[in-house]
């Protein structure tokens, strides 16, 4: 399992709040499938948006990071996370 480190980008005017964070992580759990290979998400409010913790189990760090970009890119395409975009990786 890999600890893949994210920070995500409130891209919207209102203000993130508690709710962002349980938003992203309400909806990495509604769009996770076995394959993502998801074990937890640990969430929290950034004055910028949302710093994310995703688990992720894989053979691989590399394969790791293309799971978690690929559930991410499902999660923040609709309903109250889409306000979020990723920040570039570090």
């Amino acid at each position: 399992m890999f600890a893949i480190h994210l920070t995500l980008l409130d891209v919207s005017t209102a203000p993130t709040g508690e709710a962002g964070p349980a938003d992203v992580q309400g909806a990495l759990w509604a769009c996770a499938v076995p394959g993502d290979g998801l074990e937890h998400v640990r969430a929290c409010a950034l004055p910028e948006g949302v710093g994310l913790v995703l688990y992720v189990r894989a053979p691989d760090r590399e394969a790791a990071e293309l799971r978690a970009y690929a559930l991410l890119d499902r999660a923040l395409a609709e309903g109250p996370a889409r306000r979020f975009a990723v920040a570039a990786p570090p």
